[in-house]
């Protein structure tokens, strides 16, 4: 059957562009599809504002400890319409790498219309029908916003609209405590913002190796932010220009009142309204859909990749998914997808980075065999920035293989690529000891995780070995004792 288009690609965030442009670069009719922004949640409500935000509100705490450093400087206060405003002029100037234009240019039919799906290769876009070899639906997610008595009545904010605010709230309410909340509450808080955080989960970090979410709880309680953790929330309601949350914690009935809310509870997928079941296109309870290792949904010719398909939301994932779908519709090579070497960040300060298994994941595998801890605090890099929160832990499996490591730090996001590049490429914790790390740097604490792991190694008994045969007629390393 001839078909109008190679692909089609709905959705014009992370994944679908990588789709549309692999495509495209081999020379395959394609068209994008996308009824809303070009660039997605990523662009223009998610990674690039919110860092660009977080790198302001981190400049102000930085400034604040100044005195220590032996500088005189003073935050005499905070311009949010103008800290906003920058936010925007960052999202208008990386734009251009996801603009129609640019896409247009590489060769890529794109068409601002919302895409439905007609049948296994057919989509509806605006008037027109469309025909595809093979279809990706690459539609991403959207902030869940649950059903919450009283919530609908009530002004709030999610992470879509948080960044059209343009006075400072004297205290920011936080529903949520995963990385939407952390960041953008500890962004506030370091901008003079009051800020109290509400979360049903007993902890912080909850799918993290253990040692993060008590010492991320600990830095950031220390900040001034409030906790009100293992919470069963009750209700939403308006006072005037105030905001309150009503819950239930321990048994106990609380409340928290502040100026603004924001709503950070989780994602959902944008599939409503999709035509996924005229396609046959099948879902999750959750309404993922369902995807195999080669990111075929239930109807063959059709794929997805990125947030819409879960679990993994992240632009990264999203960007490595599209690959996979590129060598198989387009190379027609069985590749699938491989998570061993996944990698994530939360961006608050300091950062939590990890890759690969943590250390509850590896022992739930049978795989753990050894883990290695160092404090970042005992880097000497660190120690003359006084970075002291944080620390690098190697989780270790058989034949001594790093399956996966946690960092927080300042640094981690950067710093934790070291470690990606080992799993990645099924290397020893002890791959590290080799590597000529340029002093002083943080990223020497890996050498360091590496060389204290050799050290497990080094039994009593080869400590003899080496005094009695390789320094035989040499001078003693120092007197011996009946315990040598």
């Amino acid at each position: 059957m001839k078909y109008d288009y190679h692909a089609v690609v709905i959705g014009a965030g992370s994944g679908g562009l990588v789709v549309a442009a692999g495509c495209a670069n081999f020379g395959a009719r394609v068209a994008l599809v996308e009824g809303a922004q070009m660039g997605g949640d990523c662009l223009n409500a998610g990674c690039v504002p919110s860092k660009a935000f977080l790198r302001g509100a981190h400049a102000a705490a930085a400034a604040r400890e100044l005195a220590r450093f032996g500088v005189t400087a003073r935050v005499e206060g905070v311009d949010l319409a103008k800290a906003m405003d920058r936010v925007a002029a960052i999202i208008k100037e990386v734009s251009p790498r996801d603009s129609e234009e640019r896409f247009r240019g590489l060769g890529v039919e794109v068409i601002r219309a919302l895409g439905t799906l007609v049948d296994a290769h057919t989509v509806k876009a605006g008037d027109r029908l469309l025909t595809a070899k093979h279809i990706v639906l690459a539609t991403g997610s959207e902030p869940l916003v649950p059903a919450i008595p009283g919530l609908d009545g009530v002004k709030h904010y999610t992470n879509r609209d948080i960044f059209t605010l343009r006075e400072l709230p004297r205290k920011l309410l936080v529903l949520g405590a995963g990385p939407i909340g952390l960041e953008l509450g500890q962004a506030f808080r370091h901008l003079g913002s009051e800020v109290e955080v509400i979360d049903q989960a007993p902890s912080l970090f909850g799918k993290d190796d253990p040692e993060v979410g008590p010492l991320m709880l600990e830095t950031l309680t220390a900040e001034g932010i409030v906790f009100s953790l293992g919470a069963k929330i009750l209700g939403v309601s308006k006072s005037g220009d105030r905001v309150s949350i009503k819950f239930e914690r321990g048994g106990k009935p609380q409340e928290a009142a502040g100026d603004a809310l924001l709503v950070a509870l989780g994602r959902k997928p944008v599939t409503a309204g999709l035509g996924l079941e005229a396609a046959g296109v099948l879902t999750d309870a959750r309404g993922y859909i369902k995807t195999d290792a080669r990111l075929r949904t239930s109807v063959p010719s059709i794929y997805a990749c990125g947030d819409c398909t879960g679990p993994y939301l992240f632009t990264h994932t999203a960007g490595y998914q599209a690959g996979i779908i590129i060598r198989n519709i387009i190379l027609s090579l069985p590749a699938k997808t491989n998570y061993h070497n996944l990698a994530w960040t939360t961006y608050t300060r300091p950062e939590v980075a990890h890759v690969g298994l943590t250390e509850q994941e590896a022992a739930k595998a049978g795989l753990l065999r050894d883990k290695v801890l160092v404090p970042i605090a005992e880097n000497d890099r660190a120690m003359a920035e006084e970075d002291r929160e944080g620390f690098l832990k190697f989780v270790i499996g058989p034949k001594g293989r790093l399956l996966g490591a946690t960092l927080v730090g300042e640094k981690a996001g950067e710093m934790i690529g070291a470690a990606s590049l080992a799993v990645t490429n099924k290397l020893k914790a002890t791959a590290f000891a080799s590597v000529m790390f340029s002093y002083p740097t943080e990223a020497e604490i890996f050498k360091t995780a590496s060389y204290d792991y050799m050290k497990r190694g080094f039994k009593p008994w080869m400590k003899k070995l080496v005094k009695s045969v390789l320094l035989r007629g040499t001078a003693a390393a120092g007197p011996e004792t009946k315990n040598d």
